[in-house]
């Protein structure tokens, strides 16, 4: 019902621009040809099991405009992320979206519906199969490549620093149709049954960059940028952002490996004082709405984050490019906290089995990286963050059955985590 409703409105969309788009002969011409790249967090509803993964990927895309107001595109991500293997999704995963964008364009900025089929392929998927041994019947898993029919339906908000430069942030419903497969049951007796198919649907956020080639009436690209050399950029700052943060996660006591990491996707706001043209001052906060179950005496519950700290860079006419470093927090709204072990003896053996307490937990954080910005006006700005947020895990009891005495202390860590933001500013 929803996916009928989706493609419903943009019918009636792209029918009001075929209208509109006759009465309006006036306007310059886009350039034909465009080529952009893109990072894009695609949150998978995960189907029988339920939950979400979140895959951090990135990719290109082509776009052809017909005019200003119609385009056929293709766009291809990667999510090299290693999802948990399941009957339908998992390990490093494709996606391979086609089809029209129509919308109206401004001289500063265009909004679009986009309607893209496609293809989402996952890597490491498992398909169980009951074999023999010995007389006895056992499920075994193998492990394939499953690709799966897809539907990219949403809104796409367009800038223009300059007429041969775009940036572009998508935001719709992924809808992925998974085929009829086989499960396994395990009972008093191993079995494998047939299961139908299954839609879902998936938020994707698409943030990135393009770059227009071919003719068009008006073409070429001499007016001047937003900012004349010299200029003084305005004081302030406001703006909200959409974050992705791949998080590695600390040793849970089971193993001292790395345990992966977990994509958190999410967003916030932000606010800045410029100081100079090359200098400011900003402060950013931002929720990622997942919620982490288990039991973790690290991460778990609503992760949320506020980083401080000051940028320095380089600005010209349509761009800039700057360094940040803003140490922080990171909170977690729910952790399991040992309290203390309980001594059960068995036969000569000693064993000792935790207590847990849920608690939040806050721990100190470091964002480096880069920034890049681009100027469709003097008062707006589009935003690219990319850094390292380290986050420091004191240390703490450790979770898991001990023999022996006194039970260990899981020792303090850094992790290093990948963190990537796209938003919108306005000054003022």
């Amino acid at each position: 019902m929803k996916t009928r409703a989706l493609f419903t409105l943009n019918a009636l969309f792209l029918s009001l621009l075929v209208f509109n788009s006759t009465a309006d002969a006036q306007e310059q011409e886009v350039p034909k040809l465009e080529i952009g790249v893109q990072y894009s967090p695609l949150s998978i509803n995960l189907p029988v099991f339920g939950g979400t993964e979140t895959a951090l990927g990135f990719g290109g895309r082509v776009t052809y405009n017909f005019n200003n107001y119609f385009a056929v595109e293709a766009e291809g991500n990667l999510f090299p992320s290693d999802l948990s293997s399941r009957y339908t999704t998992g390990g490093a995963s494709e996606q391979l979206q086609a089809g029209l964008k129509a919308g109206k364009r401004w001289k500063r900025f265009g909004l679009f519906a986009k309607a893209r089929p496609g293809l989402v392929s996952f890597g490491d998927t498992v398909r169980p199969e009951l074999v023999t041994i010995s007389g006895t019947t056992v499920t075994q898993f193998q492990h394939e490549r499953k690709t799966h029919f897809s539907m990219d339906v949403g809104g796409v908000l367009e800038f223009y620093p300059s007429r041969r430069m775009l940036v572009r942030f998508d935001a719709g419903d992924t809808i992925i149709r998974y085929g009829a497969h086989d499960e396994s049951f395990f009972g008093t007796s191993p079995s494998v049954f047939r299961v139908g198919p299954e839609v879902q649907h998936n938020f994707q956020f698409t943030g990135g960059i393009g770059f227009r080639f071919g003719e068009g009436s008006g073409d070429g690209d001499s007016s001047p940028g937003p900012f004349a050399a010299g200029e003084r950029v305005r004081r302030f700052e406001a703006g909200i952002q959409f974050s992705s943060l791949a998080l590695r996660l600390p040793s849970d006591g089971s193993r001292f490996t790395d345990r992966g990491s977990g994509t958190e996707a999410g967003g916030g706001l932000r606010f800045g004082v410029n100081a100079t043209n090359d200098l400011a001052f900003e402060v950013e906060g931002n929720f990622y709405p997942r919620k982490r179950y288990g039991i973790d005496t690290a991460v778990g519950g609503y992760p949320s984050q506020l980083q401080a700290g000051v940028k320095y860079g380089r600005r010209f006419e349509r761009f800039g490019v700057f360094g940040k470093a803003r140490p922080g927090l990171v909170h977690f709204s729910r952790v399991e906290e040992v309290t203390g072990y309980d001594p059960v003896v068995f036969g000569s053996q000693t064993f000792f089995f935790p207590n847990f307490r849920s608690v939040s937990k806050t721990y100190f954080s470091m964002d480096l990286g880069g920034v890049f910005e681009f100027y469709p006006s003097k008062r707006l700005l589009t935003r690219f963050d990319v850094g390292d947020t380290m986050i420091h895990y004191p240390d703490r009891d450790n979770p898991t059955t001990f023999t022996g005495t006194p039970p260990l202390r899981l020792p303090a860590e850094l992790r290093h985590n990948l963190q990537v933001t796209a938003g919108l500013g306005f000054r003022f």
